[in-house]
């Protein structure tokens, strides 16, 4: 059976309705319980649904998980793909305070999730190997965020600054799941001191020393990823020369 979405004129089959309700339920019961308090029984209740046909869907509460994954990544991505040309500080700001907003109503799913996700060896720790896939994904937005960039530096640091600006991006979502101050006014300080800074490192990376350091840094980083690299000083795929 399909059905046709009239808020977004897409198709939707009746088992895309299945499984979004129970992954709706799920990130429901972890924000409620902690991955670990929520059971798969418990998911299909709320869910209103067999627990074998929650199975059917979702062998494992990890691949809940992974599932959320997956959409945020995707988002992302097409976040990214809405970026107007500019400046690599204002790129960068504008999809993290964008993926900020987007995340907002998973804050507290995320923030139970942190558990599973630093786990050494879970198949949803974030820097696992379960996740390698997504990371590679993600790295590749921020390949396309400086790609946009008009002020790209010269010399090897240009291939590792996709790999820098993720690890940014992974410790700023970190500090706002975590930041108690009212609407996370930290964070968005933060953002913008983040931004300010990127602003003017352009100075700083005239000097060898420092486009050597910073290149050093990513490249000592980029396995944790996955993600390749070119060393060239070409710039970037639809980047300006």
């Amino acid at each position: 059976m399909i059905e046709i979405d009239t808020t977004t004129n897409e198709k939707i089959s009746k088992g895309e309705r299945t499984r979004e309700r129970i992954l709706a339920a799920a990130l429901e019961m972890f924000a409620e319980q902690g991955f670990e308090g929520a059971t798969m029984r418990g998911i299909a209740e709320r869910a209103e649904c067999s627990l074998g046909l929650a199975y059917r869907y979702f062998r494992t509460k990890e691949e809940m998980v992974l599932a959320l994954y997956e959409r945020l990544v995707e988002e992302l991505a097409a976040e990214a793909k809405l970026l107007p040309p500019g400046s690599l500080a204002s790129r960068w700001a504008a999809i993290e305070r964008a993926d900020i907003a987007r995340l907002l109503p998973h804050r507290a799913t995320l923030t139970a999730l942190f558990g599973a996700g630093l786990t050494p060896g879970s198949p949803t720790q974030v820097l696992g190997e379960g996740a390698a896939h997504w990371r590679r994904r993600v790295h590749a937005v921020f390949q396309d965020v400086v790609a946009g960039a008009s002020d790209l530096p010269k010399g090897p640091i240009r291939g590792h600054l996709p790999t820098l600006l993720y690890t940014g991006h992974l410790l700023l979502v970190l500090f706002w799941a975590q930041d108690p101050t009212p609407n996370q006014k930290a964070t968005f300080d933060l953002l913008a001191f983040g931004e300010e800074m990127l602003g003017r490192m352009w100075l700083a990376l005239r000097l060898p020393w420092a486009s050597q350091s910073a290149a050093r840094l990513g490249a000592i980083l980029e396995p944790l990823f996955g993600a390749p690299r070119e060393d060239s000083e070409d710039p970037p795929q639809n980047s300006p020369a």
